[in-house]
């Protein structure tokens, strides 16, 4: 490993704190994922339900209009959650780099109490103000 490779270390946090924040993100992961299964096998559903609709008689535009709004639900929160995927991984990496719990913004620390409710967050309170 060169020394650019070499992991920061500005976490203000213990290695204890750390690795209970990496359980939670692990945990948090595992959920996301979950989540984003569980929206696409709905919209799966959504769409083979349209799908049998639409081969019947008639279509309502109404219907069809309304079933295209589910559907677009459907994908935003999927997106959403990926969003979140993402930034549960960046915040993983920042473990592993050190520099997890410092504010992207100002440099300071990122309050305890605000990592145990949003543990991927990367912006203290004041600097999301």
């Amino acid at each position: 490993m060169s020394n650019l490779d070499a992991p920061v270390n500005n976490t203000p946090y213990s290695d204890e704190e750390l690795d209970h924040f990496k359980d939670l993100l692990k945990n948090k992961k595992r959920e996301t994922r979950q989540e984003i299964e569980t929206l696409k096998e709905r919209l799966e559903d959504l769409t083979s339900n349209q799908k049998d609709k639409q081969s019947g008689a008639a279509h309502h535009q109404g219907d069809i209009a309304s079933g295209e709004d589910e559907r677009e639900k459907f994908l935003i929160m999927i997106e959403k959650k990926k969003k979140t995927m993402a930034e549960i991984k960046a915040a993983l990496d920042r473990i592993e780099l050190g520099t997890y719990g410092v504010c992207e913004s100002t440099g300071e620390k990122i309050q305890k109490e605000r990592l145990e409710a949003i543990p991927h967050a990367r912006f203290s309170i004041e600097a999301k103000k």
